[in-house]
């Protein structure tokens, strides 16, 4: 295809029919290829004689009828094809790669002879053909050049994109012309595109009959989704093809009062019994919402991504982060009414807004503590928090770390102020990774269970901690801690998008959706391999 260089309107000039493929014979090659691109000279003479034996041998083949794939018990039958382009913009280098591989195995099979079938379809579902349109439509400057000055759409020729199905028609053509031009062995007959009734209809009978071999469930799952268009996403969905890797916090619910709780989104609920204080941005919008009969506070964004997760969620009043600083709430680990701070380095915008502390094993928890008893003794003071109680509650041995992990790790990577975030990213990485590999749960943690319960009841909160969890790795630990709060009624999820964030080719930022009672596939299923 780079041997001629192509003409500015590739819209009205790629107006290749099925029709036209099957009357060839009447006008030939060239007459075709003039209904399809206005071509410039080839770009020298050695291109000349290859567009010349190409022109040549494409004109042969489509006389002849060769890659129409007619039934033959005589010969053993093949079907090959490969993923369908989204019509959003001209084939690529990265298509001719895929396309070229396909093609190369079609003819090889031909060869051995097969009854090869190699048709092509195009991919018009999804968002990658709408937010284009849409981004048109409202007039980005960024893309309509690049589409003019890049993609060679003549000017006049913008005004046909900004409709969805118009503009994938218009690069479907353009991209059927390329597959032609490049030689492809496509039976063009059996073209079709994804939003055919005929498509429709074969997809119905292929999960029909996946169904009938048990390789697709029904289930609840979670997946990326596009707030504003309603849909789920996935890489080729958003921009930069980046795939949404969705993760599910634990949210611990420490009592502010009774029935208000302050969900603490944590990956790593083992850490629960080291939790000094409860950390909330001074900065953002937090709101109050009842959810399965019980009233949490969350970041105003977190309430916006519950609807997604969740069927019931009502919002009964905001609050801002301020206002809850100075006062306690209950772990319902250890009974200790902790304090809640103020930090802007907590992200409102990832799970539920709301952080535990635990300045033992979490770097960015220690130096934050560090920071604020050193740097800002009056606020401690001012919230009534005696420096003392925030101490670091060492929960986990690990070898090559002494009593308190995150301090030992902190002070070797000479890290002094929050503000050094990729120091702490780092830090913490590897702290986790070592702890959640070689490390394990101390003993001693029982002793922060109810230290000030009466026996015997003090007894029977201890059992459980002592028998499945003190002494486990944290691994185990921290299986055992999710499953022990959930049953308490103490513990909660939530998903979120892990990489976030990550957005829409619309722009909008990917949220978490949890779809219920719908067919998967199950790749899981080992009748696959």
């Amino acid at each position: 295809m780079g041997l001629l260089q192509r003409g500015r309107d590739p819209y009205e000039c790629c107006s290749l029919s099925l029709v036209g493929l099957l009357e060839f014979s009447k006008g030939g090659w060239s007459a075709i290829a003039s209904n399809i691109v206005s071509r410039k000279e080839p770009i020298n003479e050695f291109a000349a004689k290859l567009y010349e034996i190409a022109r040549k041998w494409q004109e042969r083949w489509m006389k002849s009828g060769i890659f129409e794939a007619e039934p033959d018990e005589s010969k053993p039958k093949f079907f090959i094809t490969a993923a369908f382009p989204y019509p959003n913009s001209p084939l690529h280098l990265g298509h001719s790669r895929t396309y070229t591989i396909t093609d190369v195995y079609a003819r090889y099979l031909r060869m051995r002879g097969y009854n090869v079938l190699f048709p092509m379809g195009f991919h018009y579902t999804g968002t990658p053909i709408l937010t284009m349109a849409e981004s048109i439509a409202k007039g980005d400057r960024e893309l309509i050049e690049l589409m003019i000055e890049v993609y060679d759409v003549p000017p006049e020729d913008i005004e046909k994109l900004k409709e969805p199905l118009s503009l994938a028609r218009y690069f479907h053509n353009d991209a059927k012309m390329a597959m032609i031009e490049s030689g492809y062995s496509i039976d063009w007959r059996r073209e079709f595109t994804t939003i055919d009734e005929e498509f429709k209809r074969f997809i119905v009978w292929q999960f029909t009959k996946l169904k009938e071999k048990g390789l697709i469930k029904r289930g609840t799952h979670p997946v990326g989704w596009c707030p504003l268009h309603n849909m789920p996403v996935g890489m080729h969905d958003t921009k930069g093809d980046v795939e949404p890797e969705i993760g599910e916090f634990t949210l611990i619910l420490f009592e502010l009062e009774k029935n208000l709780y302050l969900p603490a989104a944590t990956l790593r609920p083992e850490t629960v019994f080291g939790v000094t204080n409860i950390w909330v941005n001074p900065k953002a919008d937090y709101v109050v919402v009842k959810l399965n009969g019980k009233r949490y506070i969350v970041s105003t964004r977190a309430a916006f991504k519950l609807r997604f997760q969740r069927s019931n969620v009502v919002e009964e009043a905001a609050i801002k982060g301020e206002e809850l600083f100075g006062k306690r709430a209950r772990n319902p680990a250890t009974g200790k009414a902790v304090p809640i701070l103020p930090a802007e380095f907590v992200d409102p915008d990832t799970a539920s807004g709301i952080v535990m502390s635990v300045p033992a094993h979490a770097p960015y928890d220690y130096v934050a503590l560090e920071e604020l008893k050193r740097g800002h003794p009056e606020v401690l003071k001012r919230l009534g928090v005696d420096p003392d109680e925030l101490r670091p509650i060492p929960l986990i041995r690990v070898k090559g770390y002494g009593e308190i992990p995150a301090k030992e790790i902190v002070e070797k990577m000479g890290i002094k102020s929050q503000k050094e975030r990729n120091l702490l990213d780092e830090a913490t990485k590897k702290l986790y990774s070592d702890e959640y590999h070689y490390g394990v749960v101390r003993e001693d943690i029982v002793g922060h269970v109810y230290s000030d319960m009466p026996e015997p009841y003090r007894s029977f909160a201890v059992a459980p901690v002592k028998a499945w969890i003190a002494g486990r790795s944290v691994a185990e630990a921290r299986e055992v801690v999710t499953k022990w709060l959930a049953a308490l009624g103490y513990g909660d999820k939530m998903y979120e998008v892990l990489n976030r964030p990550v957005y829409c080719r619309c722009g909008t930022e990917i949220v978490v959706k949890v779809l219920k009672d719908q067919w998967f596939i199950d790749y899981g299923n080992s009748e696959w391999k």
